[in-house]
């Protein structure tokens, strides 16, 4: 069994015994804590910065007593949000065998913010709701017990020093669970044999599909054509160090036999449509089709409308695909991609229809490619295992991540901003009507525009006639 302190409110510990417990996991006293793993105390304040968590803790303690546990910024001390029970693990290494189970009974995230009534899930029993915390006796103790109810009204008494075998219930696209699991069955073990023999067949598919790029020859385009620095001449604006730098790297493996497999990562605003644009007119020069997938169908118009004013000096087609376009529009247009008489078509997922057919594709840019599922993405891979790869983002995903320190895909960086550019401002506010409606105010009076983003479109148009003052001054 692995080590790991389990602190959750109300809870009843020693102070002194959790001090103990972080510095036989590894953790430093200091006199303020900077970097995970460090902890400090101040009278009845322990401030100690977990392994993995992304803010330090702040645990208030009343003699043996926890009255509550917070995240806070460490670099001004506001308490940032509760937790109700977290996980502290050591840092100090484990052996490969003790990291294995980590993985197979830790929860995804080690902090377990229950409320009443929430779905968890239990490795060894399945899907349940939580009903609490209470004290049952155990060996003429009483110890804390979460009390999870399952299928029929069954209830399940997990002791508190098990609590790393449960985690919240995460569903995507469904609020809560079909059903709740029911105890004394196999049906758990049968999920769970059934998810794995999935995953495990993906990550077959997903692997062959790679192993076979990696051992076929892509298409090797041509260099630098006059057309192609006329092209990048156009280019309204001053290039920056990194933006040259990631261009003369997609350059480089277009011009390679092996196919690209290139990430382009940068903030919004840093240039990194330009180096795809640059890519799909390279592209288009060699009579190569170019696909362009994004998330949405605002940003396929703002796309198209973008790639046809850079590209009408030059005899290239350009098409975009999405519920934008009338049915007789999307029929045309499909005939003329299978055609070949359209060299850069820019979509949404609606590019990975059935109908939707390339004569002779030889470059596949995917913006935001987190914002796309897996099989959404490898999909279109699919479509030519020899295509060359381009996938933009402002915030890669780990899979992604681990796959270009893997040195399965290549990443290249745009960090350097542009000239004159402004740093983007982020605030966290209790949700406040004269707040938002102050800062829709000042941004249209300078001109500028708003993005109003709500979490459920069931309820936007009753939120809009709700508060009309935030839409006035739009």
């Amino acid at each position: 069994m692995f080590k790991a302190l389990k602190l959750y409110k109300e809870q009843r510990i020693e102070l002194s015994k959790t001090i103990s417990s972080l510095s036989d996991f590894g953790y430093e006293r200091q006199e303020k804590v900077y970097q995970e793993g460090e902890f400090a105390v101040r009278g009845g304040i322990l401030d100690v910065y977990p392994s993995t968590f992304e803010y330090p803790l702040r645990i208030e303690f009343e003699g043996d007593l926890i009255l509550n546990i917070k995240s806070f910024d460490p670099v001004n001390g506001k308490p940032l949000f509760e937790h109700n029970i977290v996980i502290i693990l050591p840092i100090k290494k484990v052996s490969t065998t003790r990291f294995v189970h980590y993985h197979q009974e830790l929860p995804l995230n080690n902090v377990l913010d229950l409320e009443l009534g929430d779905y968890i899930v239990h490795v060894q029993h399945g899907i349940g709701r939580f009903l609490g915390i209470d004290k049952f006796k155990v060996e003429n103790q009483y110890k804390d017990h979460l009390i999870v109810e399952y299928d029929r009204g069954e209830k399940l008494y997990v002791p508190i020093e098990q609590i790393h075998l449960v985690q919240k219930y995460i569903s995507f696209g469904r609020a809560k669970p079909k059903k709740l699991s029911r105890l004394g069955t196999k049906d758990w073990e049968k999920t769970k044999e059934k998810v794995k023999k999935g995953i495990n067949k993906f990550a077959w598919e997903l692997l062959t599909l790679q192993a076979m790029r990696l051992s076929q020859k892509g298409f090797k385009f041509s260099s630098d054509t006059p057309w192609q620095k006329e092209f990048e001449s156009k280019f309204p604006f001053t290039e920056t160090p990194d933006q040259k730098k990631a261009w003369e790297e997609v350059k480089k493996d277009m011009e390679s036999e092996q196919p690209m497999d290139r990430l382009i990562c940068g903030d919004v605003g840093y240039g990194k449509t330009e180096v795809a644009m640059r890519a799909a007119f390279k592209a288009a020069q060699d009579f190569k089709q170019v696909a362009f997938l994004v998330p949405t169908t605002i940003l396929a118009e703002q796309h198209y409308h973008n790639f046809v004013e850079r590209l009408k000096d030059f005899p290239i087609r350009v098409e975009s695909l999405s519920r934008f376009k009338s049915e007789k529009e999307q029929k045309k247009i499909t005939e003329d991609l299978s055609a070949g008489k359209i060299d850069i078509i820019i979509g949404t997922q609606r590019l990975l229809g059935d109908d939707v057919k390339f004569k002779d594709l030889g470059l596949i840019i995917i913006d935001e490619e987190q914002r796309f599922g897996v099989k959404a993405k490898e999909k279109l891979k699919t479509l030519k295992v020899n295509t060359d790869i381009l996938l933009l983002t402002a915030t890669p995903i780990p899979r992604t991540l681990y796959m270009g320190l893997m040195g399965i895909r290549n990443i290249s960086l745009i960090q350097t901003p542009p000239p004159h550019r402004l740093p983007i401002e982020t605030h966290v506010v209790t949700y406040d009507t004269d707040i938002i409606s102050q800062a829709i105010l000042r941004e249209i009076q300078r001109n500028g525009q708003v993005y109003f983003i709500h979490n459920r479109i069931n309820d936007i148009e009753a939120l809009k006639k709700k508060s009309p003052r935030f839409f006035l001054a739009a």
